[in-house]
């Protein structure tokens, strides 16, 4: 799709618009960039190819900006000036002044933006700003050209849009100022020259002893940066940042200022994002950590409780009503916490559904209390469009110092009892207890057994075929790990994949599965001179791996087989640990002949955004919502719009999970390509598909 909106621009336009200094994008009404030119793409630290499709919205400091901008345009139908602030792709701010007009493309509307970058406008400042203060320092000179070019200097610092001044360092009455005080402070030069204190009243009550105390410490030849508030003449509070000299011959204090607002609020903005989560505002694992460090730094024998909550059946709210009701609720689950804490507890978002909070108190009684009120507040319900959605709250309880010394035990000790919670029932808390640990004793049975299949090649992959719905015929095979071990038997994949993922184990696991896939596409390859494919699942941590799809591509070369035989299988989660990483990787293998497919869709993010900047081929339906198709009637809609947004992305469909005839008969009817599961075929091992054959 976004290569089709790029053919709106023809090339030697395209050429042209690449050859200009400042930057050019086209956007839809909805923020889409149709086209970005090289100047844009370097500007925000972008490659060209990564920003066609990309919402103009996640590159903007405000994104209401974006809004108000396209109203006015298309409300007034002229071009729009104005200074818009963009994030560069390392979290800089690159501040622009953009302009903006409407283009009209057939029924819709295309808008046309200019964007100037003021960073070399701002070097150039920052330049001068040191070329005055090495004029200032140099104070013969300056007072023999105050002397002799009066009428010139007021000129030049009247054009400076920072506050040039100096004053008595003796009695701080201001002493000359230029015309930019005006701006800042809302007083015009005159008054502030008639009324030599005047400077000294507008400094914020909270910070006048600071600034008295900076001037008082400054000593002759010294200079030194300080920051403050002040009043304006209309009240508002502004930040002001101030260069000083103190001037060892002429006794004065010689400075250049600033205004910081602004600035000042953006990096406050990003300091808060960084240890708050955005959903819900709270703290975030981040803060929860320094939270904890600084516990243990300061008051090590002091003891606390760590509380670790997470909501019961709460996936099921966001499987079938999607994660807009989903963030809704847990918007107001926040709010109830916060209700519940006393000032001088601690509660963070730690991920999902889950958060931990940090309690002072270690009495049993009030920690059953105060539990006991958390858990009432889940009572009522949370309403939604009109929707009762009932909840409740499984709570694990660790101590310290008595269950553990460090945060990583306290909070994984405090998962463990929160399970231990949720398999009594749920609704409830539970305490953590040594015999607990039988849970990380099983983590290490089954971490043993992995090692032990790794060792001695009990790993084994089945195959379950891919129908073509078109022809009914197999198109290809999804490979699935089994592990029978000799002395345990049969161990589930949902038990091994997860202590591998923990372990990293998952690696050699990949390299496993690869190599039996090949050696399956081989036999085939032998019987079958149809064309068909093997899918292979690949976890977050493979994908992570930075020569992960030099690795695999090399591979099939060195086993002679063709890329077009091997299908990338990945889930939703695998993609969003680290989206940059993961999108590198996958154009490097769709680059290489590789197909790609998104497994389990519908039950994670399921984001426009990332549908449109990865190179994804298929799009798996997750089987929960076919098993349900005609138990959930929301899932037989959920899954005619997952078909029809695939098809209009240009991407194919697949369904898993087909085990009755009615499934079969509702995919077939809607446009889905591919058709997988018990009622089309079981998995096998390779022997039993070549006897079929």
């Amino acid at each position: 799709m976004t290569k089709g909106l790029f053919l709106l621009i023809s090339p030697p336009l395209h050429e042209l618009m690449n050859y200009l200094p400042e930057g050019v994008i086209i956007v839809d009404e909805r923020g889409a960039i149709l086209f970005a030119n090289d100047a844009f793409s370097e500007m925000v630290g972008y490659e060209s190819e990564l920003l066609f499709g990309l919402n103009m919205l996640t590159l903007l400091v405000d994104v209401d900006v974006f809004g108000t901008c396209i109203a006015t345009v298309m409300e007034e139908g002229k071009s729009l000036n104005a200074q818009t602030d963009f994030l560069h792709r390392d979290g800089s701010v690159i501040r622009t002044v953009k302009s903006v007009r409407m283009i009209r493309d057939s029924d819709s509307f295309r808008f046309f933006v200019n964007v100037r970058n003021l960073t070399d406008t701002d070097r150039l400042n920052q330049e001068l700003q040191q070329s005055h203060r090495l004029i200032e320092c140099q104070a013969g000179e300056l007072s023999a050209l105050l002397n002799s070019k009066h009428q010139e200097l007021e000129e030049i610092l009247g054009s400076i849009h920072e506050v040039i001044w100096y004053i008595d360092s003796q009695t701080l009455s201001l002493r000359y100022v230029n015309d930019a005080v005006e701006a800042i402070f809302g007083f015009s030069k005159e008054e502030f020259l008639t009324d030599k204190t005047l400077w000294q009243r507008q400094i914020h009550p909270d910070d006048r002893a600071l600034v008295k105390t900076f001037f008082e410490t400054l000593s002759p030849g010294q200079s030194q940066e300080i920051c403050f508030r002040i009043f304006r003449s209309n009240g508002e509070t502004r930040w002001l940042n101030s260069r000083i000299h103190h001037h060892k011959s002429l006794s004065l204090f010689i400075g250049i200022t600033s205004d910081v607002t602004a600035a000042k609020s953006h990096r406050e903005e990003i300091m808060f994002l960084a240890y708050h989560d955005p959903l819900t505002q709270l703290p975030n694992r981040a803060k929860l950590k320094e939270k904890l460090a600084g516990r243990f730094e300061h008051s090590a024998e002091e003891p606390f409780t760590l509380l670790f909550l997470d909501l019961d059946n709460f996936k099921n709210i966001n499987d079938t009503m999607g994660h807009e009701i989903g963030d809704t609720i847990l918007i107001e689950v926040s709010r109830r916490l916060r209700e519940q804490i006393d000032p001088d507890y601690f509660c963070a978002r730690f991920g999902g559904d889950e958060f931990v909070l940090l309690l002072t108190t270690t009495g049993s009684a009030e920690i059953e209390r105060f539990c006991t009120r958390l858990i009432e507040t889940f009572k009522e319900p949370f309403v939604n469009s009109d929707i009762d959605f009932y909840l409740s709250a499984s709570i694990g309880i660790v101590s310290y110092p008595q269950d553990a010394r460090s945060g990583e035990d306290l909070i994984k000790y405090a998962d463990t009892a929160m399970y231990e919670a949720k398999k009594k029932g749920k609704n409830r808390f539970a305490y953590y207890h040594s015999s607990m640990q039988h849970a990380i004793a099983d983590f290490l049975h089954v971490e043993s057994l992995v090692r032990d299949a790794l060792t001695h090649g009990y790993f084994e992959l089945y195959f379950q075929p891919l129908i073509e719905s078109s022809t009914l015929q197999t198109e290809g095979y999804e490979a699935l790990l089994r592990l029978p071990h000799p002395r345990e038997g049969f161990i589930p994949p949902d038990r091994f994949i997860p202590v591998a993922e923990t372990n990293g184990d998952i690696l050699a696991i990949g390299r496993e599965v690869l190599r039996q896939a090949c050696d399956f596409i081989d036999l085939l390859r032998q019987k079958h001179s149809e064309p068909f494919f093997v899918a292979i699942n690949v976890s977050a941590k493979e994908l992570h791996q930075e020569n992960f799809s030099q690795t695999l591509l090399e591979y099939l070369i060195q086993r002679g087989i063709p890329s077009s035989y091997v299908k990338v299988e990945l889930t939703e989660s695998t993609l969003m640990n680290n989206l940059d990483v993961a999108g590198d990787q996958l154009l490097r293998l769709k680059a290489g002949g590789i197909r790609i497919a998104l497994d389990d869709f519908g039950t994670g993010y399921s984001s426009f955004s990332y549908l449109a900047q990865l190179p994804i081929d298929t799009l798996k339906i997750d089987k929960s919502f076919i098993l349900s198709l005609f138990d959930v009637h929301s899932h037989r809609h959920i899954v005619e719009a997952i078909s029809t947004l695939a098809h209009v992305l240009g991407m194919s469909v697949t369904a898993e999970g087909v085990e009755e005839s009615a499934h079969f008969d509702f995919l077939m009817d809607n446009r889905i390509d591919t058709l997988q599961g018990f009622h089309l075929g079981r998995p096998v091992p390779p022997q039993e598909i070549l006897r079929r054959m």
